[in-house]
This record gives C-alpha cells, structure tokens and sequence, in this order.
C-alpha cells in the first residue's frame, strides 16, 4: 500500500494554528521596548543615510572629474589637429574670413556657430576685437560689439533702414564714434543720417558708400569731402564736392569714385570738377545719371583736370541741359594711362530731347577743348585707343541722321551721335577717326541716289585705313561707289587707289525697293569687275607686285570671284 502524500497547509490547521498562538504568547510576555532604544536605533538610521548621501556625492565627484579629465584629454588630442595648432593670429584671421560679409544682419548667429566648433575657437572669438569691430544691426547690440571692440578702428554696415525709433539713437552713434569709423556702407539713409555725413567730420573714413534713398535725396544734399580726409573708395548717389579749409589738405586720397545720381536731379558739373581736380591718385570714376545744367566756360579759359593715375572713365545717361552743343568737364580730362572709357548721352532731356553733335562729341573727347582738329594725346579716347595697342579698331554705322561709333578694345559703350547733315559725316565724324591710325569698319546705312559723287570721295578720303564697307543701298548707288573705289587716291604722294587696305566691300538692299532699283542676281558684275582690274592696275603702278584681294559681297549673298570673273 502506497503512502498517502503530506496535505497541505491549508488542509493542516491545527499546527498552524498552535505556532502562531505560541508567537503571540511569547510577544505578550516579553519586556515592553524602552526609549533609549527607540532613540539609539533612530541615530543609526540617520548615520546609515549619511553615509549614502557621502556615497551618492562621492560617486558623482568622481563621475564629474571622469568627465573633466576626458575633455581635457579630448581638447589635448584637438591641439594636435593642424587647425588647432595655428597660431592665434592666423585662425583669427581664417575666422574672420570666414564669415560672409553679405550676412552682415546673422554676423552673430555666425559667430555663436563658430564659436561652437571648439574650445579655441570660442576663445579666439570671445578674446579678439576684431570679431567684434564690424558693427551691425540689431541696434540693441550696437554698444556690446563696440566695448568688445576696445581701442580698435570700426566698420559699419546697416543693410536696412535705420527706422523710426532709432533714428536719433543712430545720429549718436555716428557723431560719437566720429574718429573711429574707417567704413560705412548704409542702405537707404535717412535725412538725419545724410545730415551729419554733410556736416560732421569722418578724419579716418576710408570707405563710404551709401544706397539710393531717392525718396530724401534729389540734389538737396552736398557732400563736402574736405571732411572725408582719408577716404579712398566712394559709391554715393549725392555729388561730392571739395572745398579747402585751413584745416584740410591740398588733396584728396581718392582712388575710386561711383557716382549714382538722380535721374531727375539737377546737378553742376563744377562740384565734381572742384573733386576731380583734387584727386591726382584716383583710379576709377564712373557717373551715371549727370544731369548738368552748367553752362560751360569758355574755350580758351577752360582748365586742364589732369588725372595722371586714371584707368577707369565712364559717364552713363548723361544730359547737358540747354547747352546741347557743348559738352562741359569730360572736354577737360587728361589721363594719359586711361584703359577703358564709356560715354552714354540721354536722348530726352526733362523738357525736349537733347541731340548732340558729332562735332562736338569730338572736339570733347580728341581734340583740345576748342573747335579744332589738334590731337591731345591725353584726352580720354586717344588715350584710351592708344593704350589699347595694335587690337582697337573702329566700327561706324550710319542711319536715320544718327552715327553709332564702337571702339574695339576701348570704348565700353558705343556712342550714339546726332548728325542732322550727311555731308557732316566725312569731316566731323570719319575725318577725326582718321588721326587715331586705327582700322576702320564702316556701314552706311540706306543712301539714296541723290548722294553726289563728291559725297563718296569725301568719306574714301577721310578713312585712309577703311579694312570693311557695308552699304545698304540701290543698284545705281552701287556702281556709283565701286566707280570712287576705282580711282586714285587725291594725295599728290599717293599712287595707290582710294582706301587702300579695304579687305571687303558688303552691298545690301532693302526688298521694298522698285522693281528699277532692286538688286537682281547677277547685277553689276561687269562694274565690279571693271573695279578690281583699276585698284590692281594702280597697286602695280604704285610699286606693289602682289595687291591685296578685295572681297566683294551683293545682296543674295554671293561673292564676286576675281579669277573667273563672276559671282559664286
């Protein structure tokens, strides 16, 4: 027979209950606990807390010098980065270059990224004032940059308007800091802010440039650039003037001047003129929107402006009031070194258009300040077209009584004439072309048969070294140019034929023409033909063996071939 298994606990009551009775006796009969035990088992609880609280600090001292000594091992591992190991001077310098100038309204979100790389950049950044001596906005922080920036020299730039509130917090900041500001550049400057640019002094201002604010601007404001002593770089859309005190200089030490004016302001050309003159260092001077209502001096009283130093001369949108006919201060300009140079006369003035004339044009810009041909060598074209070298040539189109004048490698823009007399064109306009022994690319236009003959010899005359002639005109007038092309060239010493170094002849016809007058293919072969047999017949007489080929092109587009005597 099997064993039964032991039941339970919860099937044995009696011997369960019999030891919790016992458990409950014993309790009851033993000596209540006193206080003194009550009191010695409280300060053992409290001795035992203390030392968890000294373990819990204990462990976070040393979790802490853990974590020092691993960055301080980190920051020695860094040091051995090539970066790292710049010295000072160079990672500012880096730095600095580093951020981007055109975010001038973020430079200290910039520098709060930078200074987030590494330990050292943080110190460079925080310890080195030139961080901090490019002033921008907000305005709220205008006079924290400027104590981090101790003794240095300050730059300021206000991308946006200065606004209302600020305005005369602004004006303190520019009168107060005077002598420390060696650059503005303002956006859209208020009266206030123009106010004590005309009337205060700026000794160690270097550079200035101020954006349009046409709103406030106009021709109201002078800017007196005695008080700019120092200044080498302006961009202004105010005209400068120089007036000499005790206290100024003889000159200025401006190198580069950019004029952006009103369109509809009314300026005098005297107040850039009493600038130029001053400016013997100035290197670039661009004026757009010259309004001059400055009745010029008279020829023989006009003084030189001689700027020995100039590369860089280019007037934009000019206008010359009611003296249409005269062109005053670019007529005065020597600069023997000029590269480049640009001229662009408006053709409507505020009241009526303005047209100027050929002739005027060069008596300004070749030849001395009087009407005459006499070559200044230093005047602005001349000069420009010299230095150029052997790669500038000209480029002339003529229509509708307005000349277009091109100078390759020289001339920036091409100048637009106004000629009211076509017979002007040889004398005033080709002619003085003439002294510059530049080649010449010629296109005429439409020119009816009502141009004489003398007309023809006038222009072959006036362009000794024509390379190219494009005319757009009818068969007639055609055959009346290759028949000038066909004789001798008036120069008593001359036996070559009229334009002697002429590579291509490009006659063009309008398809509106008559029936009579329109081109057919094929037309004037006989003409063409007879044209190039007389240039070599008189390029063997003059002595040369081997005369140069002369293209020639009619309207369709076919070329006339010498050798077999027809066009292809």
């Amino acid at each position: 027979m099997t064993a039964e298994p032991p039941r339970p606990a919860s099937l044995a009551p009696e011997p369960v209950a019999q030891a919790l009775t016992l458990l409950v006796k014993a309790v009851e009969e033993s000596e209540p606990a006193s206080d003194a035990d009550g009191q010695d088992i409280e300060s053992q609880m409290t001795h035992l807390d203390r030392l968890a609280w000294r373990r819990h600090v204990a462990a976070e001292a040393l979790q802490l010098a853990a974590q020092a000594e691993a960055a301080l091992f980190r920051r020695r591992r860094n040091a051995l980065l090539p970066i790292h190991r710049l010295p000072s001077e160079l990672l500012s310098a880096i730095l600095i270059e580093a951020v981007d100038k055109d975010l001038v309204l973020h430079k200290m979100e910039v520098l709060q990224l930078l200074a987030q790389v590494a330990w050292k950049w943080w110190q460079t950044i925080k310890s080195d004032p030139q961080f901090w001596a490019h002033i921008t906005p907000p305005m709220g922080g205008v006079e924290l940059q400027i104590r981090k920036a101790r003794i240095l020299p300050l730059r300021l730039s206000w991308p946006t308007s200065v606004g209302v509130q600020s305005r005369d917090a602004f004006k303190d900041l520019l009168q107060r800091h005077a002598e420390r500001w060696t650059s503005m550049d303002l956006e859209s400057p208020e009266d206030v802010v123009l106010q004590v640019l005309c009337t205060h002094p700026f000794p160690r201002l270097e550079y200035l440039e101020l954006h349009p604010n046409y709103m406030t601007m106009g021709g109201a404001w002078r800017l007196n650039l005695a008080n700019f002593q120092n200044l080498q770089e302006a961009h202004l859309p105010i005209l400068p003037y120089f007036s000499i005190s005790p206290t100024s200089n003889s000159s200025l030490f401006l190198q580069t001047l950019h004029l952006n004016l009103d369109f509809d302001g009314s300026y005098s050309s005297y107040d850039l003129e009493s600038v130029l003159r001053y400016s013997p260092q100035l290197i670039e001077l661009e004026v757009e929107d010259l309004n001059d209502d400055t009745s010029p001096p008279s020829p023989v009283n006009t003084p030189i402006i001689n700027l020995p130093m100039l590369r860089h001369l280019r007037f934009s949108n000019v206008v010359t009031g009611e003296e249409r006919d005269k062109i005053p201060l670019i007529a005065q300009i020597r600069a023997p070194l000029l590269e480049k140079f640009g001229l662009r006369y408006r053709n409507i003035g505020r009241d009526r258009a303005i047209d100027i004339g050929g002739r005027t044009i060069f008596d300004a810009l070749v030849t001395r300040p009087r009407a005459s041909l006499n070559r200044s060598e230093d005047a602005p074209l001349y000069s420009t077209l010299r230095n150029a070298g052997p790669s500038a040539s000209w480029k002339v189109g003529v229509g509708n009584r307005r000349v277009s004048i091109t100078a390759k490698d020289g001339l920036e823009e091409r100048l637009d004439l106004h000629c009211s007399r076509k017979d002007d064109i040889p004398r005033y306009i080709l002619q003085p072309l003439a002294m510059f022994t530049l080649p010449v690319d010629l296109d005429l236009g439409w020119w009816d048969e009502d141009t004489k003959l003398a007309f023809w010899d006038a222009v072959l005359d006036a362009t000794p070294l024509l390379r190219s002639f494009t005319l757009d005109c009818s068969l007639q007038v055609a055959e009346q140019v290759m028949d000038r092309l066909s004789t001798k060239a008036p120069s008593p010493s001359s036996i070559n034929p009229r334009a002697p170094l002429l590579e291509k002849v490009c006659f063009q016809a309008d398809p509106e023409l008559s029936d009579e007058d329109l081109w057919a293919e094929g037309d004037a072969g006989e003409a063409v033909k007879a044209m190039l047999e007389s240039r070599r017949n008189l390029f063997i007489q003059g002595g040369v063996l081997d005369p140069p080929k002369l293209v020639v092109i009619e309207p369709s587009g076919s070329v006339f071939d010498e050798v077999e005597g027809r066009w292809v």
